[in-house]
C-alpha cells in the first residue's frame, strides 16, 4: 500500500511538472509588447505580414532580395575604405590625401544608402516577384505598412512592383489613405487598415492568429481583383 501511495504521488509530481512546463512553452511562444511602444507593435505586425505571404504553406510568395543586395555591396564599399585607410604604407601625414578620400567615400556610399531609404524604399517591408512554382511574371509587388507614434490604426498596402525591385524608383508609391477611399487609390494598388486593439489585449499579447487571417485575405482580395483587370 505504501508503494502505491509512493508511485501516486511520484506520478502526480510529475504530471505538474509536465503541465507547468507545456504552460510556460505557450507563453514563451506568445508575443508581448509594451502597448505604448509603438515601433515594437509595428514589427511585431510587419513581421507577421511577411511570414504570410513568404510561408511556403500559405501564400508563397518569393522574396526580391536584388535591390537589398546592392545595398549591401554599397554598404560594404562604403566600409572598405577603412581597411584602406588602415592598410595603407604612409604614416600621418603624408596619407592625409588618402584619409580625405576614405572619408569622402565613405559619406558618399552611406549618402547613397540614405537616399534610397528615405526617397525610394519609403514604408516598404517586403518586395517580393512572384509566387514559387508559378509563371515568372514581369514584375512582382511591394507591401508597405503605416502605423504612426501614438496613433491606432495599423495600414497595410500593396503596390505593383513593373520590373522588380531594381525598378522600385520608378514604381508606384504607397499613400496611407487614413479614410480607407478606395476610389482614391491609384491603379493597381490597394491597402486596408485595421485598429491594432484587435490583435492585442489589455496585457499586450498578440493574437498572431487572428492578424495572419486577415493579412491572408487581403493578399487574395488583391489577387482576385487584379485577375480581374487582367
Amino acid at each position: 500500500m505504501v508503494d502505491k501511495k509512493e508511485k501516486e504521488s511520484k506520478e502526480k509530481v510529475t504530471e505538474k511538472k509536465e503541465e507547468k512546463r507545456s504552460s510556460s512553452t505557450v507563453e514563451a511562444a506568445l508575443k508581448k509588447t509594451n502597448l505604448g511602444d509603438t515601433a515594437t507593435i509595428k514589427r511585431i505586425l510587419d513581421d507577421a505580414a511577411i511570414n504570410v505571404v513568404l510561408g511556403e504553406d500559405d501564400l508563397n510568395y518569393v522574396e526580391d532580395t536584388a535591390l537589398s543586395n546592392l545595398k549591401l555591396v554599397i554598404g560594404f564599399a562604403g566600409v572598405s575604405s577603412s581597411g584602406v585607410s588602415h592598410a595603407y604604407p604612409a604614416a600621418f601625414p603624408k596619407n592625409w590625401w588618402v584619409l580625405l578620400a576614405c572619408c569622402a567615400w565613405y559619406f558618399f556610399c552611406s549618402g547613397i544608402l540614405q537616399l534610397l531609404l528615405s526617397f525610394v524604399e519609403l514604408e516598404s517591408i517586403l518586395l517580393v516577384s512572384g509566387k514559387k512554382g508559378g509563371k515568372k511574371a514581369d514584375g512582382g509587388l511591394n507591401f508597405s505598412s503605416h502605423f504612426p507614434r501614438f496613433q491606432e490604426m495599423y495600414t497595410l498596402g500593396i503596390t505593383p512592383l513593373p520590373g522588380g525591385s531594381m525598378r522600385l524608383p520608378f514604381a508606384p508609391k504607397f499613400r496611407p489613405d487614413p479614410t480607407g477611399d478606395a476610389k482614391r487609390a491609384q491603379p493597381g494598388c490597394m491597402q486596408r487598415s485595421w485598429p491594432v486593439n484587435q490583435f492585442f489585449d489589455e496585457e499586450g499579447t498578440f493574437a498572431e492568429e487572428d492578424f495572419e487571417a486577415v493579412v491572408r485575405a487581403f493578399v487574395k482580395e488583391y489577387e482576385g481583383a487584379t485577375k480581374k483587370t487582367d
